[in-house]
């Protein structure tokens, strides 16, 4: 099977799955049935094998390319959105399945802007696309046989020898693993992301402002989306968080897409053309 056609199969797989979580959880905040759960894990364990795979078949095969590239990458930043979709409504978060969008998101985009500036793709002992996705399909099998409620009871009943964390242990706990995610899953990783480029910045003797302006149209996005939340009388996040997701998820592949095309095409360091026109859209 022809790499591209791989990498296409995979993301397919989270497509059904977030299609899956729409019928059964329109609003991502009532339980789906159990095998749907189920299913959840299997069609993210199957993207997660696919997209192991396509890399190694293009160069079995000696079809690597720069396309091949792009598109992989692309899938992927995609991706990220339909399985925050499915996980909304195996956790029943509703609304704030956006914030695990912004957890997956950060850590994305940060290594993307690594790779620009590195030319390599460093991954961490534990990484989002090995254990972090592991650890996904994961909860969704545990949820098949617990059952969605799990999610929506206070923390300290769900994770009973984690109740002594405070400030969560009263909160749902679907927004307690928001919480805890973000120090453990952001934090540690963007600094990473930043001392690396850092030390190529310095290395080059080039302009660390520069580096980091290419992160303005995220920064942008992010917040320009809070802003409409905020002000949307309609509460946009609550009642239609697929197209929330969705609608942000492509102009994030578009930010993700123009940096690779940058990389691929060897442009100047810095913010590259484009970059902010989605951000009018």
């Amino acid at each position: 099977m022809p790499p591209n056609m791989i990498t296409l199969t995979g993301f397919m797989f989270l497509v059904l799955s977030a299609l899956l979580g729409y019928v059964y959880s329109p609003r991502l905040d009532s339980p789906p049935p159990r095998w749907v759960h189920l299913a959840h894990g299997l069609l993210l364990f199957l993207y997660q094998t696919f997209d192991a795979v396509d890399g190694k078949q293009a160069r079995r095969t000696n079809s690597s390319s720069p396309l091949g590239e792009l598109f992989d990458h692309g899938c992927d930043a995609l991706a990220c959105a339909f399985e925050t979709m499915a996980f909304g409504s195996t956790a029943m978060c509703g609304g704030d399945s956006f914030w695990f969008w912004v957890i997956s998101s950060i850590p994305f985009y940060g290594a993307t802007w690594e790779h620009y500036f590195t030319n390599a793709l460093i991954l961490p002992v534990v990484n989002g696309p090995t254990e972090g996705l592991a650890l996904i399909y994961g909860l969704h099998f545990m949820t098949a046989i617990v059952g969605a409620q799990w999610w929506a009871q206070p923390f300290q009943q769900s994770i009973p020898f984690l109740s002594w964390i405070p400030y969560v242990n009263e909160l749902p706990t679907y927004k307690a693993a928001v919480y805890l995610l973000t120090p453990i899953a952001i934090l540690p990783t963007v600094a990473c992301n930043i001392s690396n480029v850092h030390k190529v910045v310095k290395a080059r003797k080039g302009s660390m402002l520069l580096a980091l302006a290419m992160l303005y149209p995220f920064v942008v996005l992010m917040g320009g989306v809070l802003i409409w939340d905020h002000l949307s009388p309609s509460d946009v996040m609550g009642n239609y968080p697929h197209l929330v997701i969705l609608g942000t998820r492509l102009a994030f592949g578009f930010l993700v897409g123009r940096m690779i095309l940058a990389h691929l095409c060897d442009e100047p360091k810095g913010l590259k053309t484009n970059m902010c026109m989605v951000l009018t859209l």
